[in-house]
């Protein structure tokens, strides 16, 4: 399921408003399910890293990807590890 999160941007987790997205978007760090900041993945190309679209929370191990065009992020992997 599809839902919109906060969002945050930039190496002092700055919140996104319509006002500072140009500068901001796509977010380094979305808020996740359990109350947490679930950071963006980078996957290595060749000698550089490039993001994914993928989010994942260190707390919980839940995965979260972006849906191109929205706002939203759908929740891939729900396995939740205590």
């Amino acid at each position: 399921m599809s839902q919109e999160r906060k969002c945050f941007g930039g190496q002092w987790k700055i919140p996104i408003t319509p006002y500072n997205r140009r500068l901001y978007w796509p977010p380094s760090w979305i808020e996740c399910d359990c109350g947490e900041l679930a950071k963006q993945v980078r996957e290595k190309k060749g000698d550089h890293y490039y993001p994914n679209g993928r989010y994942l929370c260190n707390t919980c191990h839940r995965e979260y990807e972006k849906v191109d065009g929205y706002d939203r992020f759908d929740l891939v992997n729900n396995e939740k590890k205590i």
